[in-house]
């Protein structure tokens, strides 16, 4: 299947010195849903940003590679014509307006697309079908809600600008376990019935390894290791990078053995 989205070997500094991705390159078919695993400040959040051209705003830029969407160059863009284009970046911390209720949150997201007042209530709809828990309250401060629940109008807020791609930073970030299997099962099903591809960076990867299709795990501004999400998931280096399984405590993939044979994906 082709790239739908196509990151290149891109470099990104931050304040004109200092390193945080090094030769990234990735893809996201159309349809799909890829996981972009890793520790904490491995550059899965970098790696999204550049996608979005959210990192000017931070003073890091992409000095090297290329960023394309179906076939055309996007990494001067604005992130606005991005939107307008089709891809729409879910933060960490799912950044609701505080203040506004949870339908008015919704709406936000629909500010750049041209919508009949029929259109838009339909798209509302469609929203509030995939989060039922929403329309329940659809009259609350978002501020007063739960994390769980912020998580969804973050995401239901996406889905008004009728995105074809998501970019989906942390969602399960501070959410309990439950919430956090609900929030996958909906991701998974936007994908299978509205077709909206989806890369996701997370750390909790044995979950995001359940929903997606294929993966790349970074560190250090790296990919280190990249294949389909069952051949990951059931790796016996990401077992124990990950969930410890080892007697001689974490380790980098650099450390773990016959890394050197699994070098061909640094290529």
């Amino acid at each position: 299947m082709s790239a739908y989205l196509s990151i290149n070997n891109i470099e990104v500094i931050y304040d004109h010195v200092i390193l945080v991705l090094k030769g990234v390159s990735l893809e996201l078919p159309k349809g799909r849903i890829v996981a972009l695993l890793g520790a904490n400040g491995a550059g899965k959040t970098t790696t999204l940003k550049a996608i979005s051209n959210l990192l000017r705003a931070e003073r890091g830029e992409v000095t090297k590679g290329s960023i394309e969407f179906e076939g055309k160059r996007v990494d001067q863009l604005t992130p606005n014509d991005l939107v307008r284009g089709g891809i729409i970046q879910v933060m960490e911390g799912r950044h609701c307006f505080a203040h506004l209720t949870v339908e008015e949150n919704l709406l936000t997201g629909a500010y750049t697309r041209k919508q009949s007042r029929s259109e838009l209530k339909q798209n509302l709809e469609k929203v509030y079908a995939y989060f039922p828990r929403l329309k329940q309250r659809r009259g609350s401060q978002s501020g007063y809600t739960s994390g769980g629940e912020q998580q969804m109008t973050a995401i239901g807020r996406a889905l008004m600008a009728n995105p074809r791609t998501i970019l989906l930073d942390e969602p399960s970030m501070g959410l309990a376990p439950q919430i956090v299997e609900e929030i996958f099962e909906i991701v998974r099903d936007l994908n299978q019935r509205e077709k909206v591809s989806f890369l996701l960076a997370e750390q909790n990867t044995m979950v995001a390894l359940r929903y997606a299709d294929f993966g790349y795990i970074l560190e250090n501004g790296r990919v280190v290791m990249e294949g389909e999400a069952a051949e990951l998931r059931d790796n016996e280096d990401v077992k124990e990078f990950y969930l410890g399984l080892s007697s001689h405590g974490r380790k980098s993939f650099r450390d773990v053995k016959h890394y050197r044979r699994r070098k061909r994906w640094l290529a």
